[in-house]
């Protein structure tokens, strides 16, 4: 059988973890640990409530922890003065007699993902507002030069795209699906603008939030940071919010979308949910699905399925 993109080819449990850090580490006796969380490439864990260590499901996601630790050093004296939090990491075993890959422990940055949160209950356009002063201090703090050369990488990911709606399509409302075949059919107009510096994933999975106070409290998982797509950072911000969210981030992002961006914005948002419905449905994560679902319907009444230059209604 194939394996699954999000295998874990060392998977780990609380009782292993415990061991792991009581070996690695002073001060990690006998620490309550509990599974916090599986994404793609990293199984997390929570310790004593106030730490998170995240170990890397392959080799390939541990040489990409390597370059998230230096990023996040490197980002660190500019965006640590600003509401919004990002990891710190406090430890980073790289040499461990127990784990079978380096891993890392940051404290724990208290807040529920966006994906898990109800956009109906929420302040939208407060949340986009948020993003939209967030993303224009991470531009700022870019600890990379520009590339002299950029290709936008959206119109290949297409092909992924599509293998994710084929695989989970039976899993959709057929006319959700059949539209969502059409869309992905398209060509989207190429970005030729000048790259941002960007999260680089910024699905609503990776946006904290306190929803009593409806105000953004960190954004994780940044391993794909680099310059890219100008819209790629308010695709999880468009499938959970819409066009209302976005249009509420632009002016604290102290920028405006043209009509193609907004397009490429639309189509990508909705590869977005189409893959996170494959997620939830493949890796038997039923919420995920369900919400996947329901970001995909909002979507498709708003005709922007069959066209995605269709504004919100």
């Amino acid at each position: 059988m194939a394996k699954l993109p999000w295998h874990n080819d060392h998977p780990l449990d609380p009782a292993k973890v415990a061991r792991i850090l009581a070996d690695d580490l002073d001060g990690f006796a006998d620490s309550r640990v509990a599974a916090l969380g599986e994404g793609w490439d990293f199984a997390t864990y929570l310790v004593d409530d106030d730490w998170v260590f995240r170990f890397p499901k392959r080799r390939q996601a541990a040489r990409q922890l390597e370059r998230e630790h230096k990023l996040l050093d490197a980002l660190a004296e500019s965006l640590e003065r600003q509401p919004i939090a990002i990891p710190r990491y406090r430890f980073h075993v790289r040499d461990s007699r127990l784990a079978p890959l380096p891993y890392v422990g940051y404290a724990m940055l208290r807040g529920a993902p966006l994906l898990e949160c109800d956009a109906q209950s929420i302040d939208c356009a407060d949340i986009g507002s948020q993003l939209g002063g967030f993303l224009k201090r991470l531009h700022a703090a870019a600890p990379s030069r520009q590339p002299r050369v950029f290709r936008d990488h959206f119109p290949a990911n297409l092909i992924e795209f599509r293998r994710e709606l084929h695989e989970s399509a039976a899993a959709l409302p057929a006319a959700i699906a059949s539209a969502c075949a059409t869309l992905l059919a398209r060509s989207p107009p190429l970005d030729e603008g000048p790259p941002q510096f960007q999260h680089g994933d910024l699905g609503a999975e990776h946006i904290l939030i306190d929803p009593a106070h409806g105000r953004i409290t960190a954004i994780i998982d940044w391993g794909d940071a680099g310059w890219g797509n100008s819209v790629a950072d308010f695709i999880g911000l468009w499938a959970w919010g819409g066009d209302r969210a976005v249009h509420a981030a632009l002016p604290p992002w102290g920028r405006t979308l043209s009509d193609d961006d907004w397009v490429r914005l639309r189509m990508w948002g909705t590869a977005y949910a189409i893959g996170s419905a494959y997620y939830g449905y493949k890796d038997r994560r039923d919420p995920l699905h369900a919400t996947a679902l329901r970001w995909l319907a909002r979507i498709h009444a708003a005709g922007q399925l069959a066209d995605p230059g269709t504004p919100d209604a």
